[in-house]
């Protein structure tokens, strides 16, 4: 277990999921998904498949590069030094408790009969435009991101893991990669604690209105763009099934 480099969170993050939160429930495609359609849950599936796969990718890349300079002239090598062994030791330990999120995603899938990774999916123009803001060479913006990553799945997860319709058309009779969302169970800083930490602390000011006003427009913007990709999914992916 490690200290964050800051006691007090910026954000209000009451406030931040109750917005997120606001989203989803008005989401023609996550309302669909909580009733047990299952074109919308393929869809659903489907369409974020490229998003969740190119930001695990990203976060794997990108954690093992970050700039250390600003981080030591402001708190002290000593102290970033041992904040990053223990955060990546955090971060293995709940990758065990887990597994890839992204293969979580895809075992979903395959209990419905999506292969993604063999099949061939069209990549909505709204879900690239996820991808592209989630390669931002900013710490602070990539941060907020992954911070708002975080908002979003964990409300998702906590809305449809208890829609009985959606989680009864899994033959397994869970959503695995809800699942571990959900899990709050781990000893020490959450993964969204430690993005909003981490995004904090690259910022150049040290204002906490300035800074929180920063992360707060990062993780409405992503929120935002969510849900654009929820309804562009919604438009072109949710095919009726056929009734024979």
């Amino acid at each position: 277990m490690y200290a964050l480099l800051f006691a007090e969170p910026v954000l209000d993050r009451d406030v931040v999921r109750v917005g997120t939160r606001e989203g989803i429930f008005s989401s023609p495609l996550i309302r669909a998904c909580a009733q047990g359609d299952r074109a919308s849950i393929r869809a659903l599936l489907i369409g974020f498949w490229p998003f969740v796969q190119a930001f695990e990718r990203a976060i794997d890349q990108r954690v093992g590069h970050l700039p250390l300079r600003p981080l030591v002239e402001r708190f002290g090598q000593s102290r970033v030094k041992t904040f990053f062994s223990e955060a990546r030791e955090a971060v293995r330990e709940m990758k065990e408790e887990e597994g890839s999120h992204a293969l979580l995603w895809v075992a979903g899938a395959k209990e419905l009969g999506i292969d993604l990774n063999t099949d061939q999916y069209p990549q909505l123009s709204s879900v690239e435009n996820l991808i592209q803001a989630s390669t931002s060479d900013d710490p602070v913006e990539f941060f907020s991101w992954l911070a708002g990553v975080e908002y979003l799945a964990e409300e998702l997860s906590a809305y449809l893991c208890h829609a009985p319709a959606f989680i009864s058309t899994f033959p397994s009779g869970r959503w695995i990669w809800g699942e571990a969302h959900n899990a709050h169970d781990h000893h020490g800083p959450s993964h969204l604690e430690i993005d909003e930490d981490l995004a904090r602390a690259y910022h150049p000011s040290n204002d906490p209105q300035i800074v929180g006003a920063t992360m707060g427009a990062n993780i409405r913007r992503c929120i935002h763009l969510f849900d654009k990709a929820a309804d562009q999914i919604q438009e072109t992916l949710v095919q009726p099934e056929k009734v024979s």
